[in-house]
């Protein structure tokens, strides 16, 4: 089974100008693996616990001799609005037709919104990949508490309510592999990533994450980064 690192270390090195939503705790990974130049170039992307240790630790070593600037471009994350990412990303395909999407989701956010899954199939967005970090826990750290409905068969959901394809991977080699191929399908595509729990521990690499008033306003930063983005590639005659 891959761990976290390894689970957004291969979108982050591989989407191109693909537009990235992302719930909390993967969000927090982007932001450690990801450096200035808003990818995960340089950072391992090894199995089990301890290469997600080992990938952290070279993160932010990364992060201090190129540390990164401003807001990643092309991203938006869905914080402090959990359970929202895939009504972002659902917007962000429709409006942007010409241009991929992703959306990085977890079990306990989509549980949330469950319902979105339909909206997104009803919409039938040919640009969107939703993929699901599916690692069974919620307020992961210090407390991982079982995700409710633990057992729920997400991909046979997904493929139920009409997404295009769906499809479930438990190996992070084979989702390193399988992730460009899965950009070219015609979406909705649905993936749903089977990724280890984070230790519940408090060492370094496994703090408890604070969430300081910033982190509540970043969304709106990042819209306003995101639009100004959509508008210097659009040009002066859009």
């Amino acid at each position: 089974m891959m761990n976290m690192v390894q689970a957004c270390g291969v979108v982050a090195k591989g989407r191109g100008d693909a537009l990235l939503v992302a719930t909390m705790l993967s969000m927090f990974i982007f932001d450690r693996i990801e450096g200035a130049d808003g990818r995960a170039r340089g950072v391992p992307l090894l199995g089990g616990k301890a290469g997600l240790v080992f990938s952290l630790v070279v993160a932010r070593i990364k992060a201090l001799i190129t540390p990164a600037a401003g807001v990643a471009p092309g991203r938006l994350s869905s914080v402090p609005l959990m359970g929202g990412a895939s009504g972002l990303g659902l917007g962000l395909a429709l409006a942007q037709p010409a241009r991929r999407v992703i959306v990085m989701d977890g079990d306990a956010s989509l549980l949330m919104e469950l319902g979105s899954l339909i909206t997104v199939a009803g919409q039938r967005p040919a640009n969107l990949l939703h993929v699901l970090v599916n690692n069974g826990t919620q307020f992961t750290g210090l407390a991982n508490a079982a995700t409710l409905a633990a057992d729920l068969n997400w991909t046979q959901l997904a493929r139920h309510v009409g997404y295009a394809h769906a499809e479930c991977i438990e190996d992070g080699v084979h989702w390193a592999k399988r992730f460009p191929a899965l950009l070219t399908l015609s979406g909705p595509v649905f993936v749903e990533l089977r990724v280890q729990p984070v230790p519940r521990q408090a060492r370094a690499g496994f703090e408890q994450q604070e969430m300081p008033d910033q982190q509540f306003e970043r969304m709106a930063r990042e819209a306003g980064a995101l639009q100004g983005m959509l508008d210097r590639q659009a040009g002066p005659h859009s």
